[in-house]
């Protein structure tokens, strides 16, 4: 909601399919059904690109919304390789971690760039490291916290190296709240929950003043 107005509707269902796609996996008993389910989603994100959407609403609104900004239904289709790891694995080790992050939260942010118009490959680690702390928050797979500290300096630096992009500051605000969280998660601090009053005043600080 704190995005330029003509965005919100893109980013909305950007989101909204990382949601759909969670949720999949978290109310999945039977791994063989949930991967069903999310197969079905990767069908659809890929008939995006060459038919018309089905009536299931976040793929009319990715379709309307979306495609129009130059993302592509096959581009978002790592997001579903992304919860199949999620729904199968029960343990990442540092290759496992790196991939998973870079197909959810790389894929996901690089496309609501594109949708802000803004430089998808700053977004790409932006969202690594979104990805991350939604992970930590989930508690499983465990991260290790050593692993997912190191990897949190490295996005960083990469991130300062590309230096200031006003129209990803949406983007830079989650990606503050995520570096916050995984430092309070080092801490073994207990994490605040997502929509506090001091979260919302931090993502206005940031669409302000860009830090």
């Amino acid at each position: 909601m704190l995005a330029p107005q003509a965005a919100r509707a893109g980013l909305f269902a950007l989101f909204g399919l990382d949601l759909e796609l969670a949720q999949v996996v978290q109310s999945t008993t039977e791994p063989l059904l949930g991967e069903i389910r999310l197969a079905w989603w990767r069908e659809q994100l890929d008939r995006l690109d060459t038919a018309k959407a089905p009536a299931q609403p976040t793929l009319a609104d990715l379709a309307h919304y979306v495609l129009p900004t130059g993302v592509t239904g096959a581009s978002l289709e790592p997001l579903e390789d992304a919860f199949l790891a999620l729904l199968l694995d029960q343990h990442f080790d540092d290759a496992a971690l790196h991939r998973y992050l870079t197909l959810r939260g790389g894929r996901l942010f690089a496309a609501a760039a594109i949708v802000l118009g803004g430089d998808p490959a700053v977004a790409h680690d932006m969202g690594m490291v979104w990805a991350l702390a939604d992970l930590v928050r989930r508690g499983t797979p465990p991260v290790a916290t050593a692993v997912a500290m190191a990897l949190l300096r490295g996005l960083t630096d990469s991130i300062v190296a590309f230096g200031p992009q006003p129209a990803l500051r949406p983007l830079l605000g989650l990606m503050r709240l995520a570096q916050r969280d995984l430092r309070q998660w080092q801490h073994q601090r207990p994490l605040p929950p997502r929509g506090t009053a001091g979260r919302q005043l931090r993502l206005q600080w940031t669409l302000l003043t860009g830090r």
